[in-house]
């Protein structure tokens, strides 16, 4: 029987057909949005590759075949990797992608904010442009700050956010950091700051959410965080929507606890033109398109291929992500 590869994803994002086709494999590609429904299709797989499906224990349970679990992406929070390192199964991921994308735009979004673009060009849409004299313009030009000298929080530090450091330094930003998970020579040579997170939020003029989505970072920001801010000061999230207690950032909006946020990504997506974030002038939405690029696009595709040949040529994965499978890898399928 060939090689199979599954790939279950609604997400167009395109797979190296042909690159797959050359290493001889099986491949299948059909939407599976429910565990059942990847089960059905992948139970029999060789190597699965997925993206938010939900790849859980039961679902792991039943892959009698599997030696690879693989993401085109960075989070990986939809996927039960204990269960599958029980199973000897190789969880992948792609660290580092987009990081050079989502940085500019995470620094897109402070300059966005900072000199009021948005709602400038609202303004101007609409007539209102009267240049120095008019009220209108003169309202809106107040509290627009040099971004030099100002201060950008960075809430994780992994390879997004220490590719934003010199980015916004360059603009003569100086930058601080919070992330209890890093080893602290992560921070050598970077000339930034690692401190807690009260402080950090206390000092900022931008807080850039950097981390990943996990029990302990869930809602991370909330109410208490944003009245530690400064009432100046903007939130940024190019990382995971739920990050973020919407109903509480609102609140935060509405009542002046902090000038505004830049969000490229929500608690749900699409998100429902009831929400009430989309209501505030205060804030900008950018669709999780922050990991775009055409350069991106194409490494997604490719990326899926080149893991596969990996383990077929019996090497670990490049994105290795539950290296602690590797004993019970080895038990199932013999030397790798």
């Amino acid at each position: 029987m060939p090689f199979k590869v599954v790939y279950t994803s609604t997400a167009p994002i395109g797979i190296d057909r042909d690159g797959l086709t050359k290493l001889g494999v099986h491949y299948v590609e059909r939407p599976a949005p429910t565990e059942q429904d990847v089960i059905d299709l992948a139970s029999d797989a060789d190597a699965l590759i997925a993206r938010g499906e939900p790849i859980t224990g039961h679902v792991i349970a039943s892959l009698k075949s599997c030696k690879l679990i693989f993401t085109p992406k960075v989070g990986y929070e939809n996927i039960d990797v204990a269960a599958a390192t029980e199973m000897g199964i190789c969880v992948a991921n792609m660290p580092g992608l987009s990081a050079e994308e989502v940085s500019d735009h995470a620094l897109s979004l402070v300059l966005t904010l900072a000199r009021k673009i948005v709602r400038l060009d609202k303004m101007v849409h609409a007539g209102q442009w009267h240049v120095f004299h008019g009220p209108e313009m003169q309202a809106m030009w107040k509290g627009i700050s040099q971004i030099r000298g100002q201060t950008l929080g960075l809430v994780g530090f992994g390879s997004i956010a220490r590719t934003v450091a010199p980015k916004a330094k360059a603009f003569g930003l100086r930058v601080i950091a919070h992330d209890p998970y890093v080893k602290p020579d992560a921070f050598d040579g970077m000339s930034v700051a690692p401190m807690g997170l009260v402080q950090l939020l206390r000092e900022s003029d931008y807080v850039s959410l950097h981390s990943p989505l996990t029990p302990d970072t869930r809602n991370m920001m909330g109410l208490a965080q944003f009245r530690t801010m400064k009432p100046s000061a903007y939130l940024i999230n190019t990382s995971r929507g739920a990050l973020v207690n919407e109903e509480e950032l609102y609140t935060a909006l509405t009542r002046g606890y902090i000038a505004g946020a830049g969000l490229d990504v929500l608690e749900i997506e699409p998100v429902t033109m009831d929400n009430p974030l989309l209501k505030l002038d205060n804030i900008v939405v950018t669709g999780h398109s922050a990991h775009y690029s055409d350069q991106a696009w194409a490494e997604q595709a490719r990326r899926p291929t080149e893991e596969v040949a990996r383990v077929m040529a019996g090497k670990w994965p490049i994105g290795w992500v539950n290296p602690q499978a590797e004993a019970a890898f080895r038990a199932r399928w013999g030397t790798q």
